[in-house]
């Protein structure tokens, strides 16, 4: 039997009980596959990589699993994941390898939902996403309890790669008011219909002109709560809903 031992304390697994656990947790048209808090660790996502059982995939969530960069470079090599669409990778430890690990692949071209949220990401990891060209079909990406910084959400914003985005979620980063500002001028992300900025050290500078800003033109939710807002951002969402469907969250 071979045996595999983990990184992380407690993560030893043979690899043909990795190869089971993914047979029982695969949905029977084989486009699904749920391994949240499966302890897979690195050396569990290389096994997972190399199994051809995943090729007709379109579905996969990896919480919890602490896959780190490794894992997540291993999985970034797999031919057998070119079909994937969904990709939620909340709480691996990725940091802003793991991300690059993602878009330097050349299979996960064609995701449309992509989750790495609490994942250590930071600036220089957003700076390269926002370069990619393999994310013109992405309309949900999840940002959120990373190490987000202003400059990190105004590569985002400059960007012209993520045309498609619908859902964008920075809550609980560092993006404050020059982030805010930086959105509040974005160009290229017309398609957006949910932005979620709370808990980012907002202030009225930043979230006035977010309000008021033409840059998200579908708009129907602005999530700003948990920010240091006061009455100008308060008055500035009246007269925002006044004119227009929009949600807006402001405490």
């Amino acid at each position: 039997m071979l045996w595999v031992q983990f990184l992380a304390p407690g993560y030893l697994y043979a690899q043909e009980d990795v190869e089971s656990m993914v047979r029982e947790r695969l949905s029977v048209d084989g486009k699904s596959l749920d391994l949240s808090g499966a302890r897979l660790g690195v050396a569990g996502a290389k096994i997972l990589a190399g199994m051809p059982e995943l090729e007709t995939l379109e579905r996969l969530v990896i919480q919890g699993n602490r896959i780190q960069y490794a894992g997540m470079k291993a999985l970034a090599k797999s031919p057998y994941l070119k079909n994937l669409k969904y990709l939620d990778l909340w709480g691996n430890l990725l940091g802003d390898m793991g991300l690059k690990a993602i878009i330097d692949s050349a299979y996960l071209k064609n995701l449309e939902e992509l989750k790495i949220w609490k994942n250590e990401i930071g600036e220089g990891g957003l700076k390269l996403l926002a370069q990619s060209k393999n994310f013109s079909k992405l309309r949900i990406l999840l940002l959120n309890d990373n190490l987000i910084s202003p400059e990190g959400v105004a590569y985002i914003a400059e960007s012209t790669a993520f045309e498609a985005l619908e859902t964008l979620n920075l809550f609980r980063n560092e993006i404050g008011d020059y982030g805010a500002l930086a959105l509040s001028k974005a160009k290229h992300l017309k398609s957006i219909k949910e932005l979620y900025l709370g808990q980012n050290q907002i202030t009225d500078a930043g979230a006035v002109p977010l309000i008021e800003s033409d840059a998200f033109p579908n708009i129907t939710i602005l999530d700003l709560s948990q920010n240091d807002l006061k009455e100008p951002s308060f008055m500035a969402a009246y007269q925002r809903i006044k004119r227009s469907p929009v949600q807006i969250m402001t405490r």
